[in-house]
C-alpha cells in the first residue's frame, strides 16, 4: 500500500511486527508452547526478535464457543 504497510502479520505460531527504525518485521510475541526456533524454521530470513517477546494468551472458552457455533459452525475455516 502506498505510504503505509502492515502493522501486525498474525500466524498460527506468533506475531510480527514492523521495526521502527528499518520497518523489517520483527518477532513481537509467540503462542503458548511456541519456541523462537519454530518461528524461524517457517520463515525465509534471519528473523530478529523483541528485546522482549509478549506472551499471546490462549482464546478463553467463550471466544472459541463464538468462533466454532456462530461464526464458522460448518468448520468450513477452522480446524477442530
Amino acid at each position: 500500500m502506498p505510504g503505509a504497510g502492515p502493522v501486525k502479520v498474525i500466524t498460527d505460531k506468533a506475531i510480527l511486527e514492523p521495526d521502527e527504525a528499518t520497518g523489517e518485521m520483527v518477532l513481537a510475541a509467540l503462542y503458548p508452547g511456541v519456541s523462537v526456533s519454530d518461528v524461524q524454521a517457517g520463515v525465509g530470513w534471519s528473523l530478529r526478535c523483541r528485546s522482549s517477546l509478549a506472551s499471546v494468551a490462549p482464546p478463553t472458552a467463550q471466544q472459541l464457543r463464538l468462533l466454532r457455533d456462530v461464526l464458522d459452525p460448518k468448520g468450513l475455516f477452522l480446524k477442530q
